[in-house]
């Protein structure tokens, strides 16, 4: 595998790396992990950008050991022996090579979108700075796949009526992701556009979002259109959440006679999307947001 040049600002980062990974060997074994931030300016040795990975948040309690989070991104080179940079949402960030992570890196190139799991500490004197030391590393395939590479039909778990079954889907393509869509629904690519078949007003818009996209105004966006229709919003969050979207940064919900609306933006296959889910009262609606979910989440992300 190619070692590649360093210029003076990775230096930075692996002196900072080296740093950091001295004090953390003299602090206690287990520490409290801090939630993850965003990479500032300085390519201070934080948490990946949650715009294009969107690590879980999480802490653990004095004592135990360090939460495991993942990421996405876009492998940059080695900065030296036991060090690598992995661009994220724009920003180079350094990571240590944990034990047994090495090997898989042997077939990792420059510029390969990869996915990965590492571990976040804090180093003892200086909160502004974590130690990021990845355990796992595997080229992220889906993500640089074009959509011909993909298979045309997959089978997906679906649970309707509280019964778990398999159904048929096929692939369609959309603006920078394939999408796998069941019988009952036909995809526009043009609108992005997911709609039941007997019952058009049944449907799915889905947005992939921009790297470096605002939260803010995503928010802003959802809760217009939310409200929109039902004239109602609020935010649900963890158990209140359909578990086919647990996990999903933003779940907006509003409701009258006669319609739902959900608003979601979820990472999937390493890229945020913004999901518009727009659900009449009629006789189509069993079945609706089970089959929708479950093709949304075969979503996978081909492109930059």
């Amino acid at each position: 595998m190619r070692r590649r040049s360093v210029n003076p600002r990775i230096a930075l980062l692996a002196l900072m790396l080296a740093s950091a990974a001295a004090l953390a060997a003299c602090a206690d074994d287990g520490g409290k992990a801090a939630d993850g931030g965003r990479q500032d300016e300085t390519a201070r040795n934080e948490a990946p950008a949650q715009d294009d990975s969107r690590p879980e948040d999480g802490g653990t309690d004095e004592g135990a050991q360090p939460v495991t989070k993942e990421g996405y991104g876009v492998f940059v080179g080695w900065i030296d022996a036991h060090s690598v940079e992995i661009e994220v949402g724009g920003t180079p960030i350094a990571f240590r090579i944990g034990e047994g992570a090495s090997a898989a890196l042997e077939g990792i190139d420059s510029n390969d979108p990869v996915r990965f799991r590492y571990t976040e500490e804090p180093v003892e004197g200086d909160d502004t700075l974590k130690l990021l030391t990845i355990t796992e590393i595997a080229r992220a395939e889906g993500a640089e796949a074009g959509a011909g590479d993909l298979p045309e039909t997959k089978e997906l778990e679906v649970e309707l009526e509280g019964t778990k079954e398999t159904r048929t889907a096929s692939k369609a393509v959309g603006s920078g992701y394939a999408i796998y869509v069941f019988p009952q629904f036909a995809f526009d690519p043009e609108t992005n556009r997911m709609s039941m078949n007997v019952d058009p007003e049944y449907y799915v818009e889905i947005a992939r979002l921009p790297a470096g996209w605002n939260p803010d105004e995503v928010r802003a966006e959802g809760e217009a259109w939310v409200k929109e229709g039902t004239g109602t919003v609020e935010e649900w969050t963890d158990d209140r959440i359909y578990e086919p979207m647990r996990g999903a940064s933003l779940y907006l919900h509003g409701q009258k006679t006669g319609l739902t609306r959900t608003f979601v933006v979820k990472t999937i296959d390493g890229a945020d999307y913004a999901l518009k889910f727009n659900q009449p009262q009629r006789e189509a609606s069993e079945g609706f947001l089970p089959l929708a979910f479950a093709s949304v989440n075969s979503i996978v992300t081909i492109g930059e």
